[in-house]
């Protein structure tokens, strides 16, 4: 059994040209949300390298559906139901300021899924789900980070002194009153500030973004994909309480900058925190 040859060239023109159209004003319709998230990962470094993955799993969806899937533009039932969805949960956005984001995040996906159902049929989707996937955490992650900051810096502070203490070397948190307040460890002698850069924020964004993008790509059941989500949330605040505890142990006793100590411990506990949930994920796919 053969596939179906595709249709004329013009035959695809006014779907085209139609599709085209629909693609311009959701454009025009998501501009905010997408401008929004856009200045939030420019601002925010925690989130840069977030929004790095979420672009580059979309770009390799579309090589892959480039490469495996036909593209025959047409209007049809499935998109035109994904794209109604789409607007009903915009339009809910608007009247329910408490769920305003994830229906708007959720909307801009199930919109955009309409679009390569239109130009890829419904298979097309499948192979935009990691893509897909990620933008909708890395969404609810950008509206989480206010929310986030405060606990995370303390948990991580608390746990790096923990550790420290249980290394046998004297740690102490104190809270260093101002506006805003600020976290300090002492260690030593030595005062190291827990600053909004120390929150982890950063590795827990891009270790949810990396478990959600493989759990899609790897087709892995519902229930691995919940675990491998789980599981990627403790190993980044584990890597990086254990970073600020290293910092505060090598720092004194290099001759290095604090800066070059801080990056290099940095780099090496979060690509290692990645590279754990790679490794989770591929252990979930086998």
């Amino acid at each position: 059994m053969t596939d179906a040859p595709p249709p004329p060239a013009s035959s695809r023109a006014p779907s085209i040209f139609i599709i085209a159209g629909i693609g311009a004003l959701l454009a025009l319709a998501y501009w905010p949300l997408l401008r929004w998230l856009a200045q939030a990962s420019v601002h925010i470094t925690q989130l840069s390298t977030g929004a790095v993955l979420v672009v580059f799993a979309g770009i390799i969806c579309l090589q892959d559906s480039l490469r495996d899937r036909r593209f025959d533009p047409q209007i049809n039932i499935p998109g035109l139901s994904l794209l109604g969805l789409g607007f009903v949960c915009l339009a809910l956005a608007r009247h329910v300021p408490g769920a305003a984001l994830p229906l708007a995040v959720f909307s801009f996906c199930a919109s955009f899924a309409a679009l390569i159902v239109f130009l890829f049929g419904v298979a097309g989707v499948r192979q935009f789900l990691p893509a897909l996937g990620g933008f909708f955490v890395f969404g609810l992650l950008v509206g989480l980070f206010p929310r986030l900051d405060w606990p995370l810096r303390a948990l991580a502070a608390k746990h790096a002194g923990s550790l420290l203490a249980w290394l046998g070397v004297t740690a102490q948190l104190a809270l260093e009153p101002g506006q805003p307040a600020e976290l300090v460890l002492t260690v030593g002698g030595r005062l190291f500030r827990v600053a909004t850069e120390c929150n982890g924020f950063g590795l827990l964004t891009s270790a949810v973004l990396l478990a959600t993008i493989l759990a899609f790509l790897y087709r892995l059941p519902w229930q691995n994909k919940a675990g491998l989500l789980l599981v990627a949330v403790p190993i980044a605040i584990v890597c990086n309480f254990m970073r600020i505890a290293a910092i505060c142990l090598v720092a004194p006793r290099v001759t290095w900058s604090y800066h070059l100590v801080h990056e290099v411990l940095g780099n090496l506990f979060y690509f290692a925190g990645l590279a754990l949930i790679w490794w989770a994920a591929r252990q979930a796919r086998d």
